[in-house]
């Protein structure tokens, strides 16, 4: 009965500790809002960045520029992109089809969301924002429906007459889509062309001289997961006189089949209109008539490439006969588009942006899938402008190495990289700490256990590669070679993004699949096939892709694969599989009997993609499994759990946002009940299967999490975001031991994680302000802790570390007491010496603040108050860093002599603060004799200089003034605060020079102490009688 009641509560907290949780990431419950102080940390990388939609700077002024990317949002720099900062990033949707400016007004900002670069891992967008303030705050103004944008532009006359191209859904069906209009700043729209619910507008320019003339391109464009469709007969450009009221077609000197178009309007001279056509019959048409009729002036295909993608064309603001070409590579015509040239050849390729500056045409800035780059050359020499980071990651590993784990995965057209969690760099990390693997679209990345530079990394299409990264060495590793083209032609199928992922239970074997399932046992040098093929296999849905102007055949439609993948980590040979045509596999025998358990998951169409499985860590017959349909036009998250190894299935997708289609799911190490989901509107968290709540926490953007894990060791949460990098929460202990009962508490102290002593150096300097850096964690232990309420400002909120006895070690009196959960860095070490004076700017800047002697290897205790009322302790263990060889006799050696050197400075310290404050006294003592109405007497005025001469002489005799420390020679005190300092940081046992010099200051530490007590004794009571006599108040000595 007892039990029973317990268990009552316990769903009636729950209930109530959940209900009404974010239908956002960072929308406030009780979980969120207790989160809410806490920050991740994006560790990068921006040595490559991702893919960019738009680039918009501010003409004459090169300070302020736009950039807008696919899946990341929006960055802005105010100094010509020495810094950026994230200015559009928790919105709706914060994936950037174009951004416009508005002229004269670099303030107001227009945002179409949905990028129009509708490639496999597209993302979709909510409608139009608009920013009166450049950035601060957003509105937003319409189309909700949209989901795609690919061109905004501003009446040059009105900026309240603005026009919108939409393309519309790109998995699906809609009418929203085309053309709109607005004359009143965004309040109203009004959809002014449209051809049907599959054409939408791909471009669209306004003649800067007559904003009467409109021009666009209509497009058809629609996706499935193994094909696409781009172009029509129905589509193709249309103008329009009338400000876009009404439209006519334009047909003379076009094609009929188009797909994908780009067009430019010469602003100096708008009679000259360029066309950029997903066409058979070329790719670049001119108008000489302002757009009335055409004519093909180039057929070089390389100008268009993959016309779905890319084609895109800009003309030089101050010359219609400069011409550029946007598409997989840059070009520049100097003829009217006649003749092309390749320029920015050292930039990253795939260009999808082109801003040149109407007052200065040598000024551009390119946008790509890696990033964004500036020339002043008109593009003849180009800058790689690598310090904002949006890389954009398919999947995310880390390794176990000592101190700090690596982070490696794939990143969208850049390969695969690995970096550090932390650095030792007191910066941060840095681009230069990020090293490239391997190449190509990267996706899955193994480092081996044994021997972190050995990786298996996957590129697109299955090819995997063995790196030693010790020796560059690289082997490509591929069990089944294809044969190229449609999918039809080869037996062998791998997806885009083919899973390739390590046994639990062996360090050798690894699995990679494709339509079958292949295992290596000796790290990807060999391949097994286990599996005959897994998926449904439909041969209508194996045909070339594209269509109806060209085929597309680069595996990123390939479909009937197999796109999850994992062996249950507490039963060996158990091996789940997930398709995208709608298998969900399961063999228990290592791959010889395969049971089809998709139609145990009920209301899930029979072609779902099943996008992650995760078999449980804590029972063995339960699995989890997030099934994604977004690429049939239906966003909502779809996650699943079954108790009976695969028998029946329950859907826990809960209350999870209805447009946050899942791309992982990962069960948590340490809490049986909690459950994480990486959704393409963030990250979120569940403990019951129904309430799910977001982990935005202060400072993460809704941005897509590709993937996700849960450090074994370190128990940190790692993202892979599509669009924003990697970022790490430190320590989800928080998340993790959260309930109900502890956020009805007053205060709560949780448990923490292993903290390591270790040192950090500094390895560059004076590199200026252009570059990126990811921030490392506090250094020390990490204690947090629950408040329920804010604490008012009189009362203190403080920390007392104890050692193994009980002993108190460590206070720190002044704790954030924020309502919520707060976090506070204990830097492993005992209570510091005394100050003489507090530390000036320059010494924080450069040596930081001061810190006591470290602790030695062992358990501590840290207990939290609020005022005089204990919150809650936790214990600490501390350890060396497991990279240094050291031995506990020598870290002895090494804190016993910092603790001698600390009292040694301690002492001196307070007797020099004494006579420092005694000094004062003097001073003031002196401007009082002086403001009497009969002044200051003679002798008393000698005085006052004789006694502060003696004191001067004592104290400069025993302690360099920090103002003269160049100039004169370092005195007794400078001695043994150096010798504290130089013994009390890393770790090794003290060297024989420094025992030398400590033995040697040692025997003179009675002598200095002695000359200070006997001034004490003698000066200041002569002084003191002076003063009396003068009947002046006495000096007294700070105790």
């Amino acid at each position: 009965m007892i039990v029973r009641r317990f268990s009552l509560f316990l769903c009636l907290g729950l209930s109530f500790f959940l209900s009404g949780l974010a239908l956002a990431q960072d929308q406030k419950s009780p979980v969120n809002a207790a989160l809410s102080n806490l920050s991740w940390r994006n560790i990068g990388p921006a040595l490559m960045g991702g893919r960019t939609s738009d680039v918009v700077g501010v003409p004459g002024n090169p300070s302020i520029v736009y950039v807008a990317t696919a899946s990341g949002g929006i960055f802005k720099t105010v100094d010509g992109g020495i810094s950026w900062k994230p200015i559009f990033e928790r919105e709706g949707s914060i994936s950037v089809g174009d951004i416009a400016v508005e002229p004269g007004n670099p303030n107001v900002i227009w945002v179409g969301t949905g990028e129009s670069n509708a490639r496999n891992s597209v993302s979709f967008g909510d409608g139009i924002y608009k920013s009166t303030d450049g950035g601060k705050t957003w509105k937003h103004v319409g189309l909700r429906e949209t989901n795609t944008i690919s061109r905004i532009i501003i009446n040059p006359r009105d900026p309240d007459n603005v026009f919108v191209a939409a393309v519309g859904r790109v998995w699906g069906r809609n009418t929203e889509r085309g053309v709109f209009v607005t004359h009143d700043g965004g309040k109203t729209w009004k959809k002014t062309l449209y051809i049907d619910d599959q054409h939408g507008a791909s471009d669209l320019r306004v003649d800067p001289t007559n904003p009467n003339v409109v021009i666009a391109g209509m497009w058809r464009f629609d996706r499935k997961p193994w094909t696409f469709t781009s172009g029509s007969e129905k589509g193709g450009i249309f103008r329009s006189i009338d400000g876009g009221e009404t439209w006519k077609k334009i047909t003379k000197g076009l094609p009929k089949l188009v797909g994908r178009i780009g067009l430019a309007i010469a602003p100096s001279n708008s009679d000259v209109v360029y066309a950029m056509l997903e066409a058979k019959e070329g790719t670049l048409w001119r108008s000489d008539d302002n757009g009335v009729t055409f004519k093909n002036i180039n057929k070089q295909k390389t100008l268009v490439a993959r016309g779905f993608y890319y084609t895109q064309v800009e003309v030089d603001p101050n010359d219609h006969n400069k011409v550029y070409a946007v598409a997989s590579l840059l070009f520049k015509s100097l003829d009217g588009g006649r003749r092309f040239t390749r320029i920015a050849r050292r930039a990253h390729i795939d260009f999808h942006a082109l801003w040149i500056d109407p007052t200065n045409s040598k000024r551009m800035w390119h946008g790509q899938d890696g990033g964004v780059g500036v020339s002043y050359d008109e593009g003849k020499s180009w800058e790689y402008v690598n310090n904002w980071a949006g890389a954009q990651f398919y999947q995310i590993f880390a390794d176990n190495s000592l101190p700090f784990y690596n982070v490696s995965g794939g990143l969208q057209d850049n390969g695969t990289w690995v970096g550090p969690s932390r650095s030792r760099e007191p910066s941060g990390i840095h681009n230069e700490d990020w090293r490239m693997v391997s190449f190509g679209d990267g996706f899955f990345s193994i480092q081996h256990p044994d021997n972190p530079n050995l990786f298996l990394t996957e590129s697109q299409g299955g090819n995997v590669y063995r790196t030693d990264m010790k020796t560059r060495e690289q082997q490509y590793v591929t069990p089944a070679f294809g044969n190229g083209g449609a999918a039809e032609n080869s037996a062998i199928r791998f997806n885009w993004n083919a899973p390739l992922v390590p046994s639990p239970h062996d360090k050798n074997t690894v699995y990679l699949a494709g339509n079958v399932v292949f295992k290596s046992t000796d790290f990807g040098v060999n391949w097994t096939k286990i599996s005959d093929d897994l998926t449904a296999a439909d041969p209508e849905r194996l045909k070339d892709a594209g269509g109806p102007v060209f085929p597309e055949n680069t595996t990123a439609e390939y479909f009937a694969t197999i796109i999850s993948l994992a062996e249950s980590p507490l039963r060996k040979d158990t091996i789940w599989v997930g398709t995208d045509d709608g298998k969900l596999q399961m063999t228990t025998d290592g791959g010889k009997v395969w049971n089809n358990v998709i139609s145990k998951l009920a209301g899930v169409p029979a072609d779902s993609s099943v996008s992650h499985v995760e078999p449980s860590r804590f029972d063995a017959n339960t699995v989890y499994v997030a099934v994604d349909r977004h690429k049939f036009d239906d966003y909502r998250p779809h996650v699943f759990k079954t108790t009976d190894n695969g028998r029946t299935f329950q859907n826990i997708s809960g209350d999870l946002p209805k447009n946050a289609y899942v791309h992982v799911v990962r069960k948590d190490p340490r809490n049986r009940n909690l459950i994480y989901a990486g959704t393409e509107l963030g990250v979120y968290a569940t403990f019951d299967g129904r309430n799910w709540f977001g982990l935005g926490m202060k400072n993460f953007p809704r941005v897509a999490v590709h993937d996700m894990l849960i450090h074994p060791r370190d128990n940190d949460i790692v993202l892979g975001t599509h669009g924003r990098g990697a970022w790490v929460f430190d320590d989800a202990s928080v998340v993790q031991q959260m309930t109900p009962a502890i956020l009805a508490r007053d205060g709560h102290v949780f448990s923490t994680r292993k903290a390591y002593r270790y040192a950090m150096r500094m390895t560059r300097y004076g590199q200026g302000d252009k570059r990126f850096t990811g921030p490392n964690p506090p250094r020390g232990a990490l204690i947090t802790y629950h408040l329920k309420d804010k604490v008012d400002k009189k009362t203190p909120v403080r920390m007392v570390v104890s050692d193994s006895s009980g002993k108190k070690i460590f206070e720190h009196k002044k704790l954030p007491k924020k309502k919520g959960v707060n976090r506070f860095a204990w830097n492993l070490t005992h209570e510091g010496a005394v100050q003489r004076r507090p530390p000036t700017p320059a010494q924080l800047e450069f040596g930081g603040p001061p810190r006591g002697p470290q602790v030695l290897p062992g358990t501590y205790t840290a207990e939290v108050f609020v005022g005089t009322e204990s919150i809650g302790k936790t214990s600490v263990v501390v350890e060396v860093d497991p990279t240094v060889q050291i031995t506990s006799a020598q870290l002895k050696e090494q804190f016993d002599l910092a603790m001698k050197l600390r009292d040694m400075n301690s002492e001196l310290n307070k007797k020099l603060r004494a006579l420092d404050s005694v000094r004062k006294q003097s001073l003031q003592i002196e401007q009082l004799a002086k403001d009497r109405v009969d002044g200051i007497k003679p002798d008393l005025s000698k005085a006052f200089k004789n006694y502060r001469k003696k004191h001067d002489t004592l104290v400069k005799s025993i302690a360099t003034d920090p103002a003269d420390r160049l100039q004169g020679p370092n005195r007794y005190s400078n001695l043994v605060s150096r010798l504290y300092g130089t013994v009390s940081g890393g770790n090794f046992a003290p060297t024989a020079a420094m025992k030398k010099q400590y033995t040697k200051l040692n025997s003179e530490f009675p002598e200095v102490i002695s000359k200070i007590d006997q001034f004490v004794d003698k000066e200041i009571p002569a002084f003191n009688k002076v003063l009396r006599d003068n009947k002046l108040p006495e000096m007294s000595l700070l105790k």
